[in-house]
């Protein structure tokens, strides 16, 4: 690490020293970048000015200047160095490029925009500048002109990782008005793609789709032949599960027609195996969700019985029983049939080389996770009926099943969280050193997973009382390289056990599912540092209004097994539920079994006011931070109230949330302060 103790120099400066200095500076400001060191920044910009003050006139010089004060979140100062080097040189690119990052950061979004044009107008390669060109764009709520733009960057050489996360971003919330085949071959570029969200991609393929194959609430006029080999539906079925219930509808048409076609002579036609192939990828990615038919239970029963006899013989290899495992594998995951034991008890010869993945997914990731589940540290559980059926429910169905990260710009979580709520607290000023954070419920891990990838110096405790979600975390985790998050199984009320004091805790969408929560937030609040911030999320009780009206219809009769959760989804499906449940089949989670269950049929779950938010608090002697702006929420600040959304007092959220009230369908999200001293309410 460079270190400098200098003193200010009043004689002139030889061009050596100058150079010497600007170096140093520009070292010093490396350093202190991902670790948000603020004194190796303030060493940085004093050395800095001193170069400046030798060669005023120096652009690559002011532009340090500028990003080593934007760093430091000193906007004014940042914005009047770049102004007095565009003075100077108003045309530098890289001047242009830093004036867009001070106004983005300063959320002026059109001022950052003109200055991202205008760099990109005069070089597209000296800077990213075309790439935060199309970032705005989408920040913007721009989605087609954000899409194009990162599709063209996306087709000239590898795109970046970056680059492919907001691509798939903008195009999540956009869909096709009609077909092209420009934007098919696109796609299916698209759905090649490592270490993305495939299901970003959903409206939009499924929308090309629909027009491609003339799909309509009547049915899909073209022979099943033209279907099966159609290759970018047979691309969707492996990559992401499909939210829309007339695919879903053409699917289980699809699958009965191979089904009884193929099990009289337990032969697949080859023109077919593709499609059955497929269809078998879309019910491991969604768990066997759709409803299954008396006739079709039946058969898939006497298959099973004779899968299992199949695979008691030696004999038999892997040639002789994929159609008859293929075809269940339509139905449901091998996982919920009863040749599952038998068949992970087996090691198949020759089995076909394009439904390798299929014996990975079904057979090698289960074993898998069991060992991993086993060996899992525990902190234990508490005698309470409540907690143990939530265990059982996320045992049975781990939620979610997440594939992607998604991508996130490496930074400091202090200076996230500043940015978040920069009236509250501005300066924010945290003990240095590595953050201790404890993500509690951190069910499948996808969150304890981003903090640790995407935010420096930071070491992350995840508890959990699901073995098997745990299991499935900690698989995602060495998948990415993070072994060294703590996975901890165990009750979050005995959460003590774990003998540390965290500087952050997020607990989200967990509170909600215990018996008493303010017990829950009571103990993580004991295991919180002075000075140290929580993250909790809530279910609002406007937002899940039709939710818990179903679960009020449906009373004892909730579903709490996978043939009866099928059940009432067909119900709904048919309009056979008196209700309108229009938003419930427009959710996205009720395309999956394991997220249906949590969406609609958890077997505990609790909804919550704004007022009841800082009354958790006051409860648990925490101050309150504030809320976290849904995307809407800006311009719905800007128009009701003139202000920014991290403004908002809770009496005005509860005025846009009537107004809105999808509003906070993400959860209410919000931040909680532990005092340095204790209050007097809690001496």
């Amino acid at each position: 690490m460079a270190t400098a103790n200098l003193h200010l120099i009043d004689q002139a400066l030889s061009p050596e020293q100058h150079r010497h200095l600007y170096e140093l500076a520009s070292k010093l400001y490396s350093d202190a970048h991902p670790r948000n060191d603020r004194a190796l920044l303030q060493e940085a910009a004093y050395l800095a000015r001193q170069a400046n003050s030798a060669r005023p006139d120096y652009i690559p010089g002011i532009n340090l200047l500028c990003r080593i004060e934007l760093r430091r979140s000193r906007l004014h100062q940042a914005r009047q160095w770049v102004t007095q080097g565009l003075a100077v040189k108003p045309d530098s690119v890289s001047l242009l490029y830093s004036a867009g990052h001070v106004e983005l950061t300063a959320g002026d979004l059109d001022a950052a925009e003109q200055y991202f044009e205008q760099a990109a107008k005069i070089s597209r390669s000296a800077t990213k500048a075309a790439h935060y060109l199309a970032h705005v764009k989408l920040l913007k709520g721009e989605y087609v002109a954000a899409f194009q733009q990162f599709r063209e960057l996306a087709r000239t050489g590898h795109p970046s990782r970056t680059l492919r996360s907001q691509l798939f971003d903008a195009a999540a919330h956009i869909v096709a008005d009609f077909y092209a085949e420009e934007m098919e071959q696109d796609l299916l570029r698209f759905l090649d793609f490592n270490d993305v969200d495939y299901s970003q991609l959903r409206p939009l393929a499924t929308s090309l789709l629909r027009h491609k194959l003339k799909l309509s609430e009547a049915g899909c006029p073209l022979a099943l032949d033209n279907i099966a080999n159609d290759p970018l539906l047979l691309r969707c079925l492996e990559c992401f599960y499909f939210t829309d219930p007339v695919f879903e509808r053409l699917f289980v048409t699809l699958r009965q027609t191979l089904l009884f076609s193929s099990s009289r002579s337990l032969a697949i036609a080859e023109p077919m195996l593709p499609l059955v192939s497929a269809l078998a990828h879309q019910c491991w990615l969604n768990e066997g969700v759709s409803y299954i038919s008396d006739s079709e239970e039946q058969l898939l029963q006497q298959l099973d019985q004779l899968s299992q006899r199949m695979l008691a013989s030696d004999a038999l290899e892997g040639p002789d029983l994929y159609p008859v495992l293929i075809l269940q594998w339509m139905y449901r995951p091998a996982s919920q049939c009863q040749h599952f034991a038998t068949l992970q008890q087996r090691q198949l010869q020759h089995w076909p080389h394009w439904l390798q993945q299929h014996w990975q997914q079904q057979v090698e990731e289960p074993l898998q996770l069991t060992r991993i589940a086993a060996q899992l540290p525990s902190i234990g559980m508490l005698s309470d009926r409540t907690t143990a059926a939530v265990k059982a429910q996320y045992d049975q169905h781990p939620y979610p099943r997440w594939r992607d990260i998604g991508y996130n710009q490496p930074s400091h979580y202090w200076s996230a969280l500043e940015a978040t709520f920069p009236s509250q607290l501005a300066g924010l000023n945290q003990r240095p050193g590595p953050i201790q954070a404890l993500v509690a419920g951190c069910g499948t891990g996808r969150h304890a997973i981003r903090l640790a990838h995407y935010f420096y110096q930071m070491q992350v405790t995840a508890l959990d009382i699901s073995h098997s979600a745990l299991a499935y975390a900690k698989r995602q985790a060495e998948h990415y390289g993070e072994r060294h998050i703590d996975f901890v199984q165990g009750d979050l009320l005995a959460v003590e056990r774990l003998g540390q004091q965290f500087d952050l805790i997020e607990c989200s969408g967990v509170l909600h599912h215990m018996q008493q929560p303010e017990m829950g937030l009571k103990a993580l609040a004991q295991q919180l540092r002075p000075n140290g911030f929580i993250k909790v999320a809530l279910y609002s009780r406007t937002a899940r209004r039709a939710v818990t009206q179903l679960r009020q219809h449906l009373a004892e009769q909730r579903p709490q097994n996978n043939q009866d959760i099928r059940l009432v989804r067909e119900a709904l499906l048919q309009q056979a539920i008196e209700g309108d449940w229009h938003s419930l089949i427009q959710s996205p989670d009720f395309y999956s079994l394991s997220a249906c269950r949590d969406l609609l049929f958890h077997t505990q779950e609790l909804v919550f006011d704004l007022s009841q938010l800082l009354q958790l608090a006051e409860q648990t002697q925490l101050e309150w931070v504030g809320l976290i702006p849904p995307p809407s929420a800006e311009s719905l600040a800007q128009r009701h109230f003139g202000c920014h959304a991290h403004q908002l007092t809770l009496s005005q959220w509860q005025q846009l949330e009537q107004q809105q009230p999808q509003l906070f369908a993400g959860m209410y999200q919000f931040y909680l302060h532990k005092p340095a001293q204790p209050t007097l309410a809690g001496m």
